[in-house]
């Protein structure tokens, strides 16, 4: 499997959203995600094995920047990968004040 990592600056769901485009720009298509709190999302996805340089360039273009991982893919099969966003500005947390009812 296929693993890139890129550290977000952006809002979690922006930064989501535009990597999710990224993949579906660049031909592949997201199978399944992990939301977790808001310092970290995983974006599992396949993408044709000759279009894995289309994504990284997508992904810089949203800027989530992560470079092409080493080693040689078959460009005639589809790659399983694993995109992991870690946000900067996250906490961890997520509650959110709810004013009382009255």
């Amino acid at each position: 499997m296929l693993r890139l990592e890129a550290v977000a600056r952006g809002a979690f769901h922006v930064s989501v959203s535009a990597a999710s485009a990224a993949i579906a720009d660049a031909g592949g298509w997201v199978v399944s995600h992990s939301l977790l709190s808001d310092a970290m999302a995983v974006l599992s996805f396949e993408i044709p094995g000759d279009r894995l340089d289309d994504l990284v360039r997508e992904l810089g273009a949203r800027g989530l920047n992560t470079g092409r991982p080493p080693g040689s893919v078959d460009p005639l099969k589809d790659i399983a990968g694993r995109l992991t966003l870690a946000f900067s500005q996250g906490t961890g947390d997520l509650r959110r004040d709810v004013p009382a009812i009255q």
